[in-house]
């Protein structure tokens, strides 16, 4: 929630700084997942050693502390630069964590299912935060309070995470503790990375983290905008509308284990771009809605994320089945800064676009190129040839 939280105030943050409406994406969006990107990689190196509850633990302070700061330092365009810069901090080891919770948790077969409920939660907290931050908008009278409001999730999840910390610990330990298994976990983590699978998971989880972050970030300015820039909805009736997209992304991602692992038996190639060309033919409809589209304006949106959302908890899910427990979480911490990096690089490629023409077209066309990409890579997937997860003794 704490990422998407300015994306709806976007049009009222702009007035107020006296900065575009490209500047402010990129101000409000970008820096997070600048931070996050960093912060997940440099995670995904150390989740092993301090292990997955502590890891949620300093993340989720470090939300909450960012998020009372930002309140004061959202007055100047820098100062929020610098409180978004401070959230993604506290983003990054919370992203990082899936894959090695899927290899230390749970069995085999169980996995898919974990990333994808992991992935459910992601689209709860967008959903939430598209109508959380406007109402409290609303409520408090302005956006500094209301970006502030985003220290109280990480407080609830803070509670859960403090109660995993000091509770049972998990069946399998995947920490390098002795200088044997050190070594091999450096060789294993050497033949991961020495598989053709994994690159194109990554390269996967880079656009496809590109296409929703970045739609999910400009959409709800598009809605909001006023004509002829946007829909002219105003940012209420942004959020009212797509928050059924964030409902859709919720189902897609729970249909992902099932479509996977029950109708092509385990074999992802073919949904995941199947998915990814329906997105890329989707968004292109963003071309050609107008405020009088009606129901269109809640069911396109949903269509694109229902069958996007499929991609990332089947990436996660590949890897805790198909790669060494001591690997998972690097893999894993990877993709998620990789991912993350795709996001940034995907809002500064829209904000850049919108900042330069003064509309969303040029974004939505790059957005249509990138999840065709996405579907490309998927063409090329191959179970590596590795002593999978499954393997050893959990």
């Amino acid at each position: 929630m704490t990422m998407i939280a300015p994306a709806p105030l976007v049009p009222t943050i702009s007035k107020s700084l006296g900065i575009t409406l490209g500047e402010t994406t990129a101000i409000t969006m970008m820096v997070v997942m600048a931070s996050t990107c960093l912060f997940a990689i440099l995670t995904g190196f150390v989740v092993d050693r301090i292990g997955i509850a502590l890891t949620w633990i300093i993340g989720l302070i470090i939300q909450m502390i960012a998020s009372i700061l930002i309140y004061h330092l959202s007055d100047t365009a820098g100062g929020l630069i610098l409180g978004r810069a401070l959230q993604g901090m506290g983003m990054g080891p919370i992203n990082a964590v899936i894959a090695a919770v899927c290899a230390q948790w749970f069995k085999y077969n169980e996995r898919t299912y974990v990333a994808s409920a992991q992935g459910i939660s992601v689209w709860l907290g967008v959903s939430f935060g598209l109508i959380y931050t406007p109402a409290m908008a609303t409520l408090l009278g302005n956006w500094h309070s209301a970006l502030a409001m985003s220290a109280v999730p990480p407080a609830v999840s803070l509670v859960f995470a403090l109660i995993l910390f000091f509770g049972p610990k998990p069946p399998v330990q995947t920490a390098a503790l002795t200088p044997e298994a050190i070594e091999v976990s450096k060789r294993e983590f050497k033949l991961s990375m020495g598989t053709s699978a994994i690159y194109v998971l990554f390269i996967m989880a880079f656009f496809e983290a590109w296409y929703q972050q970045a739609y999910n970030d400009m959409a709800p300015g598009f809605y909001a905008a006023d004509i002829p820039v946007g829909l002219g909805l105003g940012f209420l009736g942004a959020g009212l509308r797509l928050t059924w997209a964030g409902y859709a992304s919720i189902l897609g991602t729970m249909a992902a284990p099932f479509v996977v692992d029950h109708i092509f038996k385990g074999k992802p190639r073919v949904p995941l771009a199947v998915a990814c060309i329906i997105g890329a033919v989707l968004v292109l409809g963003m071309l050609v809605i107008t405020p009088a589209s009606g129901i269109i304006l809640i069911l396109l949106p949903c269509g694109m994320l229902f069958f996007t959302s499929m991609v990332n908890p089947t990436i996660y899910g590949y890897i805790a089945k198909h790669y060494p427990n001591s690997s998972v979480g690097r893999l894993g911490g990877t993709a998620t800064g990789l991912a993350a990096g795709g996001s940034v690089i995907g809002l500064a490629a829209g904000s850049t676009a919108l900042h330069l023409t003064g509309f969303y077209t040029v974004s939505n066309i790059i957005l249509a190129i990138v999840i065709l990409i996405a579907g490309l890579a998927a063409g090329f997937l191959k179970e590596p040839k590795i002593k999978a997860a499954h393997e050893y003794l959990n």
